[in-house]
C-alpha cells in the first residue's frame, strides 16, 4: 500500500481545500438532507477559524505524493460530554476509496492527539457507519461508547 501521512494545509492552500469541501458536503447533504432542511450545505461558518483558532486544524490526506483526501479536526463535542479532539470532516476521494487509505488516514488523525476524542456519523451513510468502528478498533480506541441518536451515532473514545 502507497504510504499515507497527513500534512496541514497551509493558509496559502485555504482556496484549494474549500474546492473541495464544497462538493463533499454537497454529497453528505443529498444523503442526510436531501431536502435541504439546513439550507444551503456549503455553509460552513468555521472554516476560517481552521486557520484562526489553534484547535481547529486542517489536514490533507497524501497517499505517497498525491491529494487523497482531508480532514478537519476540532475539539467540538457533538456529545456535549467534553473531548480532546474530534473529527468534523473525513474526507477520502473516490479514486483513492476501496484501497486502505482511509483506514491509515484515520489512524493517523487519532495519532495527531492523544485523550478522548468524538466523532458523529449519520445513520444514512452507511459507508462511514461500518468504516468508523473498525477505524478506532484499529487504532486501539479504548472505553469506547456510542450514543445512538435518531439521525447519527456519536463514538466516543480514548486514544494514547
Amino acid at each position: 500500500m502507497t504510504a499515507v501521512r497527513l500534512a496541514p494545509v497551509g493558509l496559502s492552500e485555504k482556496a484549494d481545500l474549500r474546492r473541495l469541501l464544497d462538493p463533499y458536503l454537497i454529497a453528505h447533504a443529498d444523503v442526510v438532507d436531501p431536502e435541504r432542511h439546513h439550507r444551503d450545505p456549503t455553509d460552513y461558518p468555521h472554516f476560517d477559524a481552521y486557520w484562526a483558532q489553534a484547535e481547529r486544524r486542517p489536514f490533507w490526506i497524501r497517499a505517497g505524493d498525491d491529494l487523497a483526501g482531508f480532514a478537519l479536526v476540532n475539539r467540538y463535542s457533538p456529545s456535549g460530554l467534553g473531548c480532546d479532539a474530534a473529527v468534523a470532516e473525513f474526507c477520502v476521494l473516490p479514486q483513492w476509496r476501496r484501497a486502505g487509505i482511509g483506514m491509515a488516514a484515520a489512524r493517523a488523525v487519532f495519532a495527531t492527539t492523544p485523550g478522548q476524542w468524538e466523532l458523529q456519523v449519520y445513520q444514512a451513510t452507511a459507508p462511514a457507519l461500518a468504516f468508523w468502528p473498525r477505524a478506532i478498533a484499529a487504532e486501539g480506541g479504548r472505553d469506547a461508547t456510542v450514543i445512538s441518536l435518531a439521525d447519527r451515532r456519536i463514538h466516543r473514545f480514548r486514544v494514547g
